[in-house]
């Protein structure tokens, strides 16, 4: 084992560890040995756009899903100078082709964590491929080659339609008028005549310098105006705002 990248260290032996950790680390699993190499993937997102009479430009964007990828072993025996789990943490092969078999099919990601290299890769990720092995003159080692995927969680902006602003409501239940009302004083020293419409029948008098409120309608020179509870309409000769 001494091409091995993550070689043992004789006064720590648990220095360099990895983890195919499940269910928030309920479920925990060390490798017993560590692979000799480790390739990690990482490809920016970059887009190529012509634009005509200038030329292409480059737009870059987040980065891909970080690819793992190499080969180990789980072997049959446990070895204090090529494990890199303590004894009471290291499984048979039997146990771990089940177990890697489990996270192929697994419904969430595998928590994958890998301590004291440089890479210290500590994230959840899929096992996109698992390829296990025997070889002759090893009898009950497994070989293995695995692929692994980031798993990143997707993230989705909605969009919401502003609500259209309703009419405020009273104590009472009653929805309150908001349009904007106008406020006159009748001019006419005799009493200013309410009618049902111009030059309709009268429906009373409104006294001189009583105020009316008018919501702005209008029917050529006569305004729509409630004195007390009735509507009707005045002639503007006799209206002056208040």
């Amino acid at each position: 084992m001494s091409s091995n990248m993550f070689k043992q260290d004789a006064n720590n032996p648990t220095k360099y560890r990895m983890f195919f950790n499940y269910d928030n680390d309920k479920k925990v699993y060390v490798a017993p040995m560590l692979p000799e190499k480790i390739t990690l993937t990482v490809n920016g997102k970059l887009t190529s756009v012509d634009i005509d009479t200038f030329g292409e430009i480059l737009h870059r964007g987040k980065r891909d899903a970080i690819t793992i990828e190499f080969e180990s072993i789980f072997p049959s025996q446990y070895g204090n100078n090529y494990c890199a789990c303590m004894q009471k943490e290291f499984k048979t092969p039997a146990t771990w082709h089940k177990w890697m078999l489990a996270l192929m099919n697994a419904k969430n990601p595998f928590h994958f964590v890998l301590v004291g290299g440089p890479f210290a890769i500590n994230m959840y990720a899929d096992l996109a491929s698992y390829v296990p092995y025997e070889q002759g003159g090893d009898v009950g080692t497994i070989y293995y080659k695995v692929k692994i995927r980031e798993h990143r969680k997707i993230s989705v902006s909605t969009y919401k339609k502003k609500a259209n602003k309703k009419a405020k409501k009273t104590s009472t239940g009653k929805r309150t008028n908001n349009k904007k009302t106008i406020k006159y004083k009748a001019t006419a020293k005799s009493g200013l005549r309410l009618r049902k419409g111009p030059n309709s029948t009268i429906l009373g008098l409104i006294p001189y310098g009583k105020t009316v409120t008018s919501d702005g309608k209008k029917k050529g020179n006569w305004y729509h105006v409630k004195y007390g509870s009735k509507w009707g309409y005045a002639h503007k000769s006799y209206l002056k705002k208040a």
